[in-house]
């Protein structure tokens, strides 16, 4: 675990002072991307209605629940420094948004529509968690690893 959170960082040179009693190096750490990655994936695990089963979800809660990832995720595509996790990140929200922009505004008669939107956003939300996490080397388990492709779930 302790090797874990130093890969997890980095260090920044901020100051260098030089006497005639010696040097003095000042450094502070910063998060890595690959820290920031485990972040999003580890918030992503917190939302039920990428992998609870279709026949458990309730409309509104799942509505509520992927315009929440979309704004949460709207707050930290900025921060981040790297293509690789900035796109997986954009290709999340834009999956969230599609199927915000495919909801009615109350729970249909019919909820075949909305699993089969539920159904498309959980397909292309697990690729991106999948293409991150090959990007920096996280492993993938637990309840998201359900949606994500099949090739991750082998390792």
């Amino acid at each position: 675990m302790w090797f874990r959170r130093q890969r997890d960082r980095r260090r920044r040179l901020t100051s260098v002072s030089v006497s005639l009693t010696g040097a003095a190096l000042s450094w502070e750490a910063q998060e890595t991307e690959r820290a920031r990655a485990r972040q999003n994936l580890h918030h992503l695990e917190d939302h039920r209605m990428l992998y609870d089963p279709y026949e458990d979800e309730f409309f509104d809660a799942v509505v509520e629940s992927a315009d929440r990832l979309r704004a949460y995720l709207s707050e930290h595509i900025p921060r981040c420094e790297s293509v690789a996790l900035r796109d997986g990140l954009r290709e999340i929200q834009a999956a969230l948004r599609e199927f915000l922009t495919r909801m009615p505004t109350q729970a249909p008669g019919d909820f075949g529509p909305f699993w089969e939107a539920l159904r498309a956003m959980r397909a292309r939300v697990g690729a991106a968690t999948g293409s991150i996490a090959d990007a920096f080397d996280i492993p993938v388990d637990g309840d998201l690893a359900r949606i994500v492709e099949q090739r991750h779930n082998a390792t």
